[in-house]
């Protein structure tokens, strides 16, 4: 017996956002959704019980985003096109700008960014983390503490800039 059609609407109420917002540091917009989406349908679908559906989600979601980045870098090339999509909303209330913090995100080392994403914006603890990217729990700190103080050093200099 899979998941309950009652568990997957709870799971998706409360973690589409933050998934959506994980996949966005690799996809656009739009293909993030789909990703998700995507990740969900498989969770309906598995035959046996998921002993942590939203780590699952989370790394069907990893998995799928980067297939699907592979895809879009292909096109991408051979197209010829690349697209500024900023992967979230600016939030005035708490002075947030979107286009600055994905600019200044994007300029992270992708492991960087990846664990900030995931534990700020996706809620992941850092033994999620840590056992998502294969790595240990400190070190999944460690590199969070090192992420965000870059960020900071980021978003202070591109502040004095406007």
């Amino acid at each position: 017996m899979g998941i309950t059609q009652a568990r997957l609407r709870e799971i998706m109420a409360k973690h589409a956002g933050p998934l959506t917002l994980y996949a966005r540091q690799f996809l656009d917009y739009h293909a993030a959704e789909d990703v998700v989406q995507e990740a969900l349908f498989r969770l309906s679908r598995e035959p046996s019980d998921v002993e942590n559906p939203v780590a699952w989600l989370y790394r069907a979601v990893r998995n799928g985003a980067v297939s699907r980045k592979r895809g879009d870098l292909r096109r991408e090339k051979r197209e010829n096109l690349n697209k500024q999509v900023p992967w979230f909303e600016s939030d005035p209330a708490r002075r947030l700008d979107s286009e600055q913090v994905t600019e200044s995100l994007q300029t992270l080392p992708t492991e960087l960014r990846e664990i900030i994403t995931l534990h700020v914006w996706g809620g992941r603890s850092f033994a999620e983390i840590a056992e998502l990217l294969g790595m240990s729990k400190a070190t999944a700190f460690r590199r969070y503490e090192e992420g965000l103080t870059a960020l900071r050093k980021l978003l202070g200099e591109n502040r004095h800039e406007k």
